[in-house]
């Protein structure tokens, strides 16, 4: 079980402290730090970097979407989960389309920010009802026939078994595969697609009709 660390940038005191106490005391959290911008939150990585980042979209001298952005693009390994009180659609797919690993609501409770931090690590994604309802949302596109055979069957068979949220240990033993060569399968997938990541993959398969969403 690896062990994370984890940097939380907030530029509200008390979102901190409580944060930070729930870290704290997660079975896999073996270090925890905060900062009040996203500016501090470079300076800080710049020493150490993270496994994750908690990012809050709104923070004074650098916010959440310039910080995230520049993370993915100099920390590509860093896993990224936005933290907001608002979740405007146009805002949710922007974030997405940068690369980000995950959305959380500031009234999130401790079990729901504990498996998001483990979901970002173990599958590369957390998709939580409110992601899942944007993705929902989305306008379809007229369905490609050239979708389906840009990916191999066994390519187009992990695509979805990431999308349906299987972690790469779960996808390997499904399959019979070593994970060195799901690593392989995904890297040529996120080569055909385009997508950054996991998150990215399902939206594509979303938006090319390969994968339907089902919603509560």
């Amino acid at each position: 079980m690896n062990m994370l660390k984890v940097y939380l940038a907030d530029d509200h005191a008390v979102v901190r402290s409580g944060m930070m106490r729930l870290l704290k005391s997660f079975a896999r959290v073996q270090h925890v730090k905060e900062v009040g911008n996203g500016r501090e939150l470079l300076t800080l990585m710049e020493q150490h970097v993270p496994h994750v980042v908690i990012l809050d979209i709104e923070m004074p001298v650098m916010g959440g979407m310039e910080c995230a952005k520049y993370i993915l693009e100099h920390f590509p390994q860093v896993k990224i989960l936005m933290l907001t009180m608002h979740m405007e659609d146009v805002f949710v797919v922007r974030m997405l389309d940068l690369g980000v690993h995950g959305f959380l609501s500031k009234n999130s409770s401790a079990e729901e920010l504990e498996k998001a931090l483990y979901a970002v690590v173990d599958k590369d994604f957390y998709r939580n009802e409110m992601v899942t309802r944007v993705l929902k949302r989305l306008p379809a596109r007229k369905q490609n026939r050239s979708d389906y055979y840009k990916l191999s069957p066994r390519e187009l068979e992990i695509l979805l078994l990431i999308c349906d949220e299987l972690s790469p240990v779960e996808i390997s033993e499904r399959l019979q595969i070593s994970e060195k060569t799901y690593f392989n399968h995904r890297y040529r997938i996120l080569e055909k697609t385009g997508a950054k990541n996991s998150v990215g993959l399902v939206k594509y398969a979303i938006d090319n009709g390969l994968y339907k969403l089902e919603v509560q």
